[in-house]
């Protein structure tokens, strides 16, 4: 007689996942990300972009131009208004995340203090201006908005010290 045997085989197959987040390269991954005008240093930016073209806006609108005081505030508002929209598109394009190597948090908090100074000395130069000379109202708005300048770039020096106590790392948009 024949004898008939059934072999049966379990196999169990065990998966592992492993997720690694994306590594950013310089030349990869920069593209427009607009979720960084929603964070507070994205939208101290856009406000300080805004007054430096408005007081630069005034200075020109306001008075002689042949007073030495208008050379300087405009010199401030428009290197101010320059080096804040370059920043803020360094940060939008995330270019501070492919390079890493440049402290970016300490290099804005020296900028935002010395034009936090620079404003200051602008709008107090705005201001007796303004009194001093007929026909110059329009600086006495400049002097204003300098003003407005300085605070909010005092606001952004202070916000990048906390930073650079906590040893945060600069971070274009959400940081996701």
């Amino acid at each position: 007689m024949e004898e008939t045997t059934t072999t049966t085989y379990t196999t169990t197959t065990t998966a592992a996942y492993v997720t690694t987040p994306p590594v950013s390269s310089p030349g990869v991954g920069m593209m427009l990300d607009l979720s960084y005008l929603r964070t507070l240093s994205g939208m101290v930016k856009c406000i300080a972009i805004v007054l430096d073209f408005i007081c630069f806006i005034c200075v020109i609108a306001g008075g002689p131009g042949y007073y030495t005081g208008a050379g300087w505030s405009t010199f401030v508002s428009i290197v101010g208004l320059i080096v804040t929209l370059s920043l803020l598109c360094l940060y939008l394009f995330h270019v501070v995340d492919a390079v890493p190597q440049i402290p970016w948090i300490v290099a804005e908090m020296v900028f935002c203090f010395a034009w936090g100074i620079f404003f200051f000395i602008a709008g107090c130069v705005l201001a007796v201006a303004a009194v001093r000379f007929d026909g110059a109202a329009g600086w006495g708005v400049a002097a204003f908005f300098a003003f407005g300048a300085m605070c909010t770039y005092g606001f952004d020096c202070y916000l990048k010290f906390l930073s650079w106590k906590n040893n945060e790392v600069a971070v274009g948009g959400s940081g996701v």
